[in-house]
């Protein structure tokens, strides 16, 4: 049996990260299979052909997408030239809805076994779009249990194969010595990982930093930084300098701002040296809560964005970590909140008594819901829908 040709997309870093670990699982079954697609620096790694860079693809929000639409649909036109030369047999695609579903529409209709790798998040503001997302999906491999009756219930062929940030929060170490961080108490802020959130966001944070410094000056911050964006940006929002790093690696890099110490890379493990941790909304606060850390979750977006979004999202919170609880276990701060309610929420966070110590329970106690092993468990499943598929195609009819 021939391994098969495989086209992979992934839109953002975080999908990157997502389909380097799942070509990894696929090479123990097919460790010469021809992988190619629109990757990042991770999937490079792995082998895997880049047809095209996720740098053009990283567009956030409703209003940013459009803007981007000509470019997104030229990206299309390129792509979909190149996938009729190469034939691949199966596709993986990776979160990144907006783009992937008008993509996958067009690979299905060339014949190509289409996966959907994390599911589109139509319970929070598209159920409609559901019939759409079955249509042009062969099977759609999630990584939330809450979605699995929600899509089924659709007709949508759903498995829930495992959660990222379960296997990642395993391997983090609270270990302060290797950012350079004392033992005094400290927050920490992490604004997320594309420039637009960070342009919006990290201001607020600062904001809340500075009401924490004018109550409790002895604290000390830890602000995170994906390794994706430039030092620059940071530099620019804080009017700071950032002059030489104290550390300095291949996948660390850190600065000492004063109070505030600026953290490039290793964030699951600042999360989990931090005494309590501000978050932006997405995958991110999954990971944090499964570290234990106690924290709240910030979310500010384009203001035409969250009017369509107050819009069209129906959900009574807007964090995984609720969603997956199903009740309001962390504090949300949304949109146009203020500095001081976020900044009394993590000084009571931080501080050793019984409110830090029920949120910490509360929060471990979502592993129990959560099954890790996500890529060995969505390897698995894609090599059996290729063994069936093949199967099928190589089905000869017996002559009556």
């Amino acid at each position: 049996m021939r391994p098969p040709r495989i086209f992979v997309s992934a839109g953002e870093p975080s999908g990157d990260l997502l389909a380097a670990e799942l070509l990894d699982e696929l090479k123990a079954y097919w460790p010469d299979a021809d992988i190619f697609g629109i990757c990042g620096p991770r999937m490079r790694a792995t082998g895997a052909e880049a047809l095209f860079g996720i740098e053009e693809l990283s567009v956030m929000g409703f209003v940013e997408v459009i803007k981007h639409l000509p470019f997104l649909k030229h990206l299309e036109f390129s792509l979909l030239e190149q996938i009729e030369r190469r034939q691949p047999d199966i596709a993986i695609l990776v979160d990144y809805p907006g783009f992937h579903l008008r993509l996958a529409d067009a690979l299905r209709l060339r014949g190509i076994y289409v996966f959907q790798y994390v599911a589109p998040q139509l319970w929070a503001w598209g159920e409609k779009r559901t019939k759409t997302l079955r249509a042009v999906t062969d099977e759609v491999l999630g990584i939330m249990p809450f979605e699995t009756s929600f899509f089924r219930e659709r007709q949508v062929n759903f498995r829930y194969v495992g959660t990222p940030q379960v296997d990642r929060a395993r391997l983090a170490v609270a270990d302060r010595g290797r950012f350079g961080l004392d033992t005094a108490t400290t927050i920490g802020f992490f604004p997320g990982s594309r420039t637009s959130e960070i342009r919006r966001l990290l201001p607020r944070m600062m904001l809340i930093r500075d009401e924490l410094r004018r109550t409790q000056p002895q604290l000390r911050f830890a602000l995170s930084m994906a390794p994706s964006l430039k030092p620059e940006l940071f530099a620019s929002i804080l009017g700071e300098a950032l002059g030489e790093p104290i550390v300095d690696s291949s996948d660390l890099t850190v600065y000492r701002l004063g109070d505030t110490t600026l953290v490039r890379g290793q964030s699951i493990h600042l999360m989990k040296s931090c005494d309590a941790a501000l978050v932006t909304s997405g995958t991110a606060t999954l990971e944090c809560a499964l570290t234990g850390t106690p924290m709240a979750v910030a979310y500010v977006m384009q203001p035409l964005s969250y009017q369509m979004a107050k819009r069209f999202v129906k959900l009574p919170h807007i964090s995984l970590v609720n969603l997956v609880a199903d009740m309001g276990l962390v504090r949300e701060f949304i949109q146009d909140f203020a500095p001081s309610a976020a900044a009394d929420e993590l000084s009571q966070l931080a501080q050793p008594g019984t409110y830090r110590d029920e949120k910490r329970q509360r929060l471990l106690e979502l592993c129990t819901r959560l099954q890790g092993d996500l890529a060995k468990n969505a390897a698995k499943a894609i090599h059996e829908s290729w063994l069936r598929l093949y199967e099928k195609k190589s089905a000869v009819p017996v002559a009556l």
